[in-house]
Protein backbone atom coordinates (compact mmCIF):
# COMPACT_ATOMS: atom_id res chain seq x y z
CA UNK A 1 0.00 0.00 0.00
CA UNK A 2 0.97 3.67 -0.36
CA UNK A 3 1.86 4.09 3.34
CA UNK A 4 3.85 0.88 3.72
CA UNK A 5 4.48 0.21 7.41
CA UNK A 6 3.86 3.83 8.45
CA UNK A 7 0.70 3.17 10.41
CA UNK A 8 0.15 6.64 11.84
CA UNK A 9 0.19 8.29 8.41
CA UNK A 10 -2.22 5.57 7.30
CA UNK A 11 -4.37 6.25 10.40
CA UNK A 12 -4.49 9.98 9.68
CA UNK A 13 -5.43 9.31 6.06
CA UNK A 14 -8.33 7.08 7.15
CA UNK A 15 -9.47 9.75 9.60
CA UNK A 16 -9.31 12.27 6.75
CA UNK A 17 -11.60 10.00 4.68
CA UNK A 18 -14.12 10.14 7.51
CA UNK A 19 -13.83 13.90 7.89
CA UNK A 20 -14.59 14.33 4.19
CA UNK A 21 -18.07 12.79 4.55
CA UNK A 22 -19.03 14.92 7.58
CA UNK A 23 -21.69 17.37 6.46
CA UNK A 24 -23.00 15.12 3.68
CA UNK A 25 -26.82 14.88 3.56
CA UNK A 26 -28.75 11.71 4.31
CA UNK A 27 -29.52 10.54 0.76
CA UNK A 28 -28.68 6.83 1.06
CA UNK A 29 -30.92 6.30 4.06
CA UNK A 30 -33.57 8.24 5.96
CA UNK A 31 -33.27 6.38 9.27
CA UNK A 32 -31.53 9.39 10.83
CA UNK A 33 -34.79 11.35 10.73
CA UNK A 34 -36.42 8.77 13.00
CA UNK A 35 -33.35 8.65 15.27
CA UNK A 36 -33.45 12.41 15.74
CA UNK A 37 -37.23 12.48 16.09
CA UNK A 38 -37.05 9.98 18.95
CA UNK A 39 -34.13 11.88 20.47
CA UNK A 40 -36.06 15.16 20.53
CA UNK A 41 -38.98 13.47 22.24
CA UNK A 42 -36.58 11.89 24.70
CA UNK A 43 -34.94 15.23 25.51
CA UNK A 44 -38.36 16.81 26.09
CA UNK A 45 -39.45 14.11 28.52
CA UNK A 46 -41.80 12.32 26.10
CA UNK A 47 -41.52 8.56 25.69
CA UNK A 48 -40.87 7.60 22.04
CA UNK A 49 -42.32 4.13 22.64
CA UNK A 50 -45.98 4.76 23.49
CA UNK A 51 -47.19 6.44 20.29
CA UNK A 52 -46.25 6.50 16.62
CA UNK A 53 -45.07 9.82 15.11
CA UNK A 54 -48.35 10.04 13.18
CA UNK A 55 -50.30 9.71 16.44
CA UNK A 56 -48.11 12.24 18.24
CA UNK A 57 -48.95 14.89 15.65
CA UNK A 58 -52.48 14.91 17.02
CA UNK A 59 -51.42 14.77 20.67
CA UNK A 60 -48.73 17.45 20.98
CA UNK A 61 -47.88 20.69 19.25
CA UNK A 62 -44.99 19.43 17.13
CA UNK A 63 -44.07 23.00 16.14
CA UNK A 64 -42.91 23.64 19.68
CA UNK A 65 -40.40 20.79 19.45
CA UNK A 66 -39.43 21.44 15.82
CA UNK A 67 -40.53 18.00 14.65
CA UNK A 68 -42.35 18.83 11.40
CA UNK A 69 -39.26 18.55 9.19
CA UNK A 70 -38.24 15.21 10.73
CA UNK A 71 -41.76 13.78 10.36
CA UNK A 72 -41.94 14.86 6.72
CA UNK A 73 -38.66 13.07 5.91
CA UNK A 74 -38.95 9.83 7.89
CA UNK A 75 -40.16 6.56 6.36
CA UNK A 76 -41.79 5.24 9.53
CA UNK A 77 -44.43 7.73 10.79
CA UNK A 78 -46.88 4.89 11.39
CA UNK A 79 -44.42 2.55 13.14
CA UNK A 80 -43.53 2.31 16.80
CA UNK A 81 -39.93 3.01 17.75
CA UNK A 82 -37.66 -0.05 17.80
CA UNK A 83 -34.56 1.74 19.12
CA UNK A 84 -33.41 0.81 22.63
CA UNK A 85 -32.87 3.16 25.54
CA UNK A 86 -29.08 3.41 25.15
CA UNK A 87 -29.47 4.30 21.47
CA UNK A 88 -31.92 7.05 22.44
CA UNK A 89 -29.28 8.42 24.81
CA UNK A 90 -26.64 8.43 22.08
CA UNK A 91 -28.74 10.36 19.55
CA UNK A 92 -29.91 12.70 22.27
CA UNK A 93 -26.25 13.44 23.00
CA UNK A 94 -25.67 13.92 19.26
CA UNK A 95 -28.59 16.37 19.17
CA UNK A 96 -27.10 18.37 22.05
CA UNK A 97 -23.68 18.15 20.42
CA UNK A 98 -25.25 19.62 17.29
CA UNK A 99 -26.03 22.83 19.18
CA UNK A 100 -22.30 23.59 19.06
CA UNK A 101 -22.32 23.39 15.25
CA UNK A 102 -25.79 24.81 14.72
CA UNK A 103 -26.83 21.59 12.97
CA UNK A 104 -28.07 18.41 14.63
CA UNK A 105 -27.00 16.21 11.72
CA UNK A 106 -23.41 17.43 11.84
CA UNK A 107 -23.48 16.97 15.61
CA UNK A 108 -24.27 13.27 15.19
CA UNK A 109 -21.73 12.87 12.37
CA UNK A 110 -18.93 14.47 14.39
CA UNK A 111 -19.81 12.26 17.35
CA UNK A 112 -19.65 9.18 15.12
CA UNK A 113 -16.38 10.44 13.65
CA UNK A 114 -14.86 10.59 17.13
CA UNK A 115 -16.18 7.15 18.06
CA UNK A 116 -14.98 5.56 14.83
CA UNK A 117 -11.57 7.18 15.35
CA UNK A 118 -11.54 5.35 18.69
CA UNK A 119 -12.48 2.17 16.82
CA UNK A 120 -9.46 2.52 14.54
CA UNK A 121 -7.20 2.97 17.56
CA UNK A 122 -8.70 -0.08 19.32
CA UNK A 123 -8.38 -2.24 16.20
CA UNK A 124 -4.69 -1.35 16.10
CA UNK A 125 -4.40 -2.29 19.76
CA UNK A 126 -6.23 -5.58 19.23
CA UNK A 127 -4.18 -6.55 16.15
CA UNK A 128 -0.84 -4.74 16.54
CA UNK A 129 1.15 -6.91 14.15
CA UNK A 130 -0.97 -7.14 11.00
CA UNK A 131 -0.41 -5.20 7.79
CA UNK A 132 -2.16 -1.98 6.85
CA UNK A 133 -3.85 -3.86 4.00
CA UNK A 134 -5.68 -5.97 6.59
CA UNK A 135 -6.66 -2.89 8.60
CA UNK A 136 -8.03 -1.48 5.35
CA UNK A 137 -10.85 -4.07 5.40
CA UNK A 138 -12.47 -1.84 8.01
CA UNK A 139 -10.45 1.40 7.95
CA UNK A 140 -11.17 2.22 4.30
CA UNK A 141 -14.35 0.28 3.76
CA UNK A 142 -16.85 2.41 1.78
CA UNK A 143 -19.83 1.02 3.70
CA UNK A 144 -18.27 2.08 7.01
CA UNK A 145 -17.55 5.55 5.61
CA UNK A 146 -20.86 6.12 3.83
CA UNK A 147 -23.43 4.18 5.85
CA UNK A 148 -21.65 4.67 9.16
CA UNK A 149 -20.24 8.18 9.51
CA UNK A 150 -22.02 9.86 6.57
CA UNK A 151 -25.51 8.35 6.87
CA UNK A 152 -25.24 8.10 10.67
CA UNK A 153 -26.10 4.47 11.38
CA UNK A 154 -25.22 3.40 14.93
CA UNK A 155 -23.53 0.13 13.97
CA UNK A 156 -20.33 2.13 14.56
CA UNK A 157 -21.21 1.88 18.27
CA UNK A 158 -21.53 -1.89 18.00
CA UNK A 159 -17.97 -2.04 16.67
CA UNK A 160 -16.78 -0.11 19.74
CA UNK A 161 -18.65 -2.49 22.03
CA UNK A 162 -17.19 -5.58 20.35
CA UNK A 163 -13.66 -4.15 20.46
CA UNK A 164 -13.93 -3.39 24.18
CA UNK A 165 -15.24 -6.94 24.69
CA UNK A 166 -12.36 -8.48 22.72
CA UNK A 167 -9.79 -6.41 24.60
CA UNK A 168 -11.29 -7.04 28.06
CA UNK A 169 -9.08 -9.04 30.38
CA UNK A 170 -11.41 -9.66 33.32
CA UNK A 171 -14.79 -11.39 33.49
CA UNK A 172 -16.36 -8.28 35.01
CA UNK A 173 -15.27 -5.99 32.17
CA UNK A 174 -16.46 -8.54 29.61
CA UNK A 175 -19.85 -8.74 31.27
CA UNK A 176 -20.21 -4.94 31.31
CA UNK A 177 -19.23 -4.61 27.64
CA UNK A 178 -21.58 -7.43 26.66
CA UNK A 179 -24.41 -5.77 28.60
CA UNK A 180 -23.80 -2.53 26.69
CA UNK A 181 -23.92 -4.43 23.38
CA UNK A 182 -27.29 -5.97 24.23
CA UNK A 183 -28.59 -2.48 24.98
CA UNK A 184 -27.58 -1.21 21.53
CA UNK A 185 -29.29 -3.76 19.31
CA UNK A 186 -31.55 -6.74 19.90
CA UNK A 187 -29.66 -9.19 17.66
CA UNK A 188 -26.54 -8.91 19.83
CA UNK A 189 -28.17 -11.36 22.24
CA UNK A 190 -27.28 -14.12 19.75
CA UNK A 191 -23.59 -13.64 20.62
CA UNK A 192 -24.34 -15.16 24.02
CA UNK A 193 -23.84 -18.49 22.23
CA UNK A 194 -20.29 -17.48 21.34
CA UNK A 195 -19.27 -16.68 24.91
CA UNK A 196 -17.31 -19.37 26.72
CA UNK A 197 -17.74 -19.33 30.47
CA UNK A 198 -17.21 -21.69 33.34
CA UNK A 199 -20.07 -22.29 35.74
CA UNK A 200 -19.20 -19.20 37.78
CA UNK A 201 -19.10 -17.05 34.66
CA UNK A 202 -22.56 -18.18 33.58
CA UNK A 203 -23.94 -17.48 37.06
CA UNK A 204 -22.83 -13.87 36.57
CA UNK A 205 -23.92 -13.70 32.93
CA UNK A 206 -27.53 -14.79 33.49
CA UNK A 207 -28.41 -11.82 35.78
CA UNK A 208 -26.85 -9.46 33.21
CA UNK A 209 -29.07 -10.92 30.48
CA UNK A 210 -32.14 -10.70 32.71
CA UNK A 211 -31.49 -7.03 33.56
CA UNK A 212 -30.94 -6.24 29.88
CA UNK A 213 -34.19 -7.95 28.89
CA UNK A 214 -36.09 -6.14 31.66
CA UNK A 215 -34.87 -2.79 30.31
CA UNK A 216 -36.01 -3.82 26.82
CA UNK A 217 -39.39 -4.78 28.27
CA UNK A 218 -39.82 -1.47 30.09
CA UNK A 219 -38.89 0.56 27.01
CA UNK A 220 -39.20 -0.88 23.49
CA UNK A 221 -41.48 -3.76 24.48
CA UNK A 222 -43.68 -1.84 26.91
CA UNK A 223 -46.53 -2.83 24.57
CA UNK A 224 -46.02 -6.25 22.95
CA UNK A 225 -49.06 -5.90 20.70
CA UNK A 226 -47.86 -2.60 19.23
CA UNK A 227 -44.36 -3.94 18.61
CA UNK A 228 -45.73 -7.09 17.05
CA UNK A 229 -48.08 -5.30 14.64
CA UNK A 230 -46.16 -2.11 13.77
CA UNK A 231 -42.65 -2.42 15.18
CA UNK A 232 -40.06 -5.17 15.42
CA UNK A 233 -42.72 -7.68 14.39
CA UNK A 234 -42.54 -6.30 10.85
CA UNK A 235 -39.16 -8.00 10.46
CA UNK A 236 -40.86 -11.37 10.87
CA UNK A 237 -43.99 -11.05 8.76
CA UNK A 238 -44.09 -7.91 6.61
CA UNK A 239 -40.84 -6.05 6.12
CA UNK A 240 -38.12 -7.84 4.13
CA UNK A 241 -35.18 -6.42 2.25
CA UNK A 242 -32.08 -7.99 0.67
CA UNK A 243 -32.61 -11.33 2.40
CA UNK A 244 -30.24 -14.03 1.13
CA UNK A 245 -32.19 -17.21 1.94
CA UNK A 246 -35.47 -15.82 3.29
CA UNK A 247 -36.84 -15.13 -0.25
CA UNK A 248 -36.55 -18.88 -0.91
CA UNK A 249 -38.69 -19.65 2.15
CA UNK A 250 -41.10 -16.94 0.99
CA UNK A 251 -41.41 -18.45 -2.50
CA UNK A 252 -42.12 -21.93 -1.14
CA UNK A 253 -44.63 -20.77 1.49
CA UNK A 254 -46.34 -18.54 -1.07
CA UNK A 255 -47.60 -21.69 -2.83
CA UNK A 256 -49.48 -22.60 0.37
CA UNK A 257 -50.67 -19.07 1.24
CA UNK A 258 -48.26 -18.99 4.17
CA UNK A 259 -45.75 -16.46 2.89
CA UNK A 260 -46.28 -14.28 5.99
CA UNK A 261 -44.48 -17.01 7.96
CA UNK A 262 -41.28 -16.81 5.89
CA UNK A 263 -39.41 -14.58 8.35
CA UNK A 264 -40.35 -16.78 11.32
CA UNK A 265 -39.37 -20.00 9.49
CA UNK A 266 -36.06 -18.44 8.45
CA UNK A 267 -35.24 -17.35 12.01
CA UNK A 268 -36.26 -20.76 13.41
CA UNK A 269 -33.83 -22.37 10.98
CA UNK A 270 -31.17 -19.95 12.16
CA UNK A 271 -31.83 -20.82 15.82
CA UNK A 272 -31.48 -24.55 15.09
CA UNK A 273 -28.15 -23.96 13.34
CA UNK A 274 -26.92 -21.74 16.18
CA UNK A 275 -27.76 -24.40 18.76
CA UNK A 276 -26.00 -27.04 16.67
CA UNK A 277 -22.91 -24.85 16.27
CA UNK A 278 -22.68 -24.50 20.04
CA UNK A 279 -22.67 -28.28 20.44
CA UNK A 280 -19.74 -28.74 18.05
CA UNK A 281 -16.38 -28.99 19.81
CA UNK A 282 -14.44 -27.18 17.10
CA UNK A 283 -16.56 -24.05 17.57
CA UNK A 284 -14.99 -23.24 20.94
CA UNK A 285 -11.51 -24.01 19.70
CA UNK A 286 -11.77 -20.81 17.65
CA UNK A 287 -10.97 -17.30 18.87
CA UNK A 288 -13.84 -15.18 20.18
CA UNK A 289 -13.72 -12.99 17.06
CA UNK A 290 -13.94 -16.03 14.76
CA UNK A 291 -16.86 -17.44 16.77
CA UNK A 292 -18.65 -14.12 16.44
CA UNK A 293 -17.89 -14.10 12.70
CA UNK A 294 -19.62 -17.47 12.29
CA UNK A 295 -22.63 -16.47 14.39
CA UNK A 296 -23.12 -13.13 12.66
CA UNK A 297 -22.61 -14.64 9.21
CA UNK A 298 -25.38 -17.14 9.95
CA UNK A 299 -27.61 -14.31 11.13
CA UNK A 300 -27.03 -12.35 7.92
CA UNK A 301 -27.65 -15.41 5.76
CA UNK A 302 -31.04 -16.11 7.32
CA UNK A 303 -32.26 -12.64 8.26
CA UNK A 304 -35.13 -11.34 6.07
CA UNK A 305 -33.71 -7.82 6.39
CA UNK A 306 -30.10 -6.97 5.49
CA UNK A 307 -29.29 -3.32 5.00
CA UNK A 308 -25.73 -2.39 3.95
CA UNK A 309 -24.89 -1.04 7.40
CA UNK A 310 -25.64 -4.45 8.93
CA UNK A 311 -22.30 -5.57 7.48
CA UNK A 312 -20.24 -3.06 9.51
CA UNK A 313 -19.66 -5.39 12.52
CA UNK A 314 -18.94 -8.23 10.06
CA UNK A 315 -16.06 -6.19 8.60
CA UNK A 316 -14.59 -5.98 12.08
CA UNK A 317 -14.85 -9.71 12.70
CA UNK A 318 -13.19 -10.62 9.42
CA UNK A 319 -10.06 -8.51 10.04
CA UNK A 320 -8.58 -11.39 12.00
CA UNK A 321 -8.66 -13.53 8.85
CA UNK A 322 -6.42 -10.84 7.28
CA UNK A 323 -6.25 -11.93 3.63
CA UNK A 324 -9.91 -11.47 2.72
CA UNK A 325 -9.76 -8.30 0.61
CA UNK A 326 -11.54 -9.96 -2.33
CA UNK A 327 -14.34 -11.33 -0.13
CA UNK A 328 -14.84 -7.97 1.60
CA UNK A 329 -14.90 -6.24 -1.78
CA UNK A 330 -17.53 -8.72 -3.00
CA UNK A 331 -19.69 -8.11 0.06
CA UNK A 332 -19.32 -4.31 -0.22
CA UNK A 333 -20.19 -4.38 -3.90
CA UNK A 334 -23.28 -6.58 -3.49
CA UNK A 335 -24.43 -4.60 -0.44
CA UNK A 336 -24.34 -1.32 -2.34
CA UNK A 337 -25.97 -2.99 -5.36
CA UNK A 338 -28.82 -4.34 -3.25
CA UNK A 339 -29.49 -0.97 -1.66
CA UNK A 340 -29.44 0.70 -5.05
CA UNK A 341 -32.22 -1.66 -6.01
CA UNK A 342 -34.17 -0.60 -2.92
CA UNK A 343 -35.82 2.15 -4.95
CA UNK A 344 -37.67 -0.43 -7.06
CA UNK A 345 -39.77 -3.00 -5.23
CA UNK A 346 -39.77 -5.26 -8.30
CA UNK A 347 -36.17 -6.17 -7.49
CA UNK A 348 -36.86 -6.94 -3.83
CA UNK A 349 -36.91 -10.71 -4.26
CA UNK A 350 -34.60 -11.15 -7.24
CA UNK A 351 -31.73 -8.84 -6.25
CA UNK A 352 -29.64 -11.82 -5.18
CA UNK A 353 -30.04 -13.40 -8.62
CA UNK A 354 -28.95 -10.14 -10.25
CA UNK A 355 -26.00 -9.97 -7.86
CA UNK A 356 -24.86 -13.45 -8.85
CA UNK A 357 -25.15 -12.65 -12.55
CA UNK A 358 -23.28 -9.36 -12.16
CA UNK A 359 -20.48 -10.95 -10.17
CA UNK A 360 -20.32 -13.87 -12.58
CA UNK A 361 -19.93 -11.86 -15.79
CA UNK A 362 -17.99 -8.74 -14.89
CA UNK A 363 -17.70 -8.78 -11.15
CA UNK A 364 -13.91 -9.09 -11.11
CA UNK A 365 -13.46 -5.88 -13.10
CA UNK A 366 -15.90 -3.98 -10.88
CA UNK A 367 -14.32 -5.33 -7.68
CA UNK A 368 -10.84 -4.28 -8.75
CA UNK A 369 -12.17 -0.82 -9.60
CA UNK A 370 -13.90 -0.60 -6.21
CA UNK A 371 -10.70 -1.56 -4.38
CA UNK A 372 -8.66 1.05 -6.25
CA UNK A 373 -11.33 3.75 -5.90
CA UNK A 374 -11.60 3.34 -2.14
Amino acid sequence: MLFGKKFYFFFLYCMFLRMVVVGSPAIWSDDIYRYLFDAKLFLNGISPYHDTPAELVGLVNTKIFGLEFLISKMNSPNYFSVYPFLMQCFFSLGTLFGLVFGNQFIGVQVLLLIIDGLNLFLIRKLYPEIKNSSYWLYFGNPIVLVEGVSQMHPEILLVTGFLVLFLARSIGSRLVSFFILTQLKLNTFLFTIGMQWNRGGWKRMIPILIVSLVIWKLTVFSDYVSQGSAGIGLFFHSFRFAGILEPIFYSILYLFDGEYLSGIVSFLTLIILLVLSKRLDFFFSLTLSHRFLILYSLFLIFSPVIHPWYWIPWFLFIIEKRNEAVLVSLVSFVAFLSYGLYVDLNFMYIHWMISILVLGFYGKKQINYLRKAT
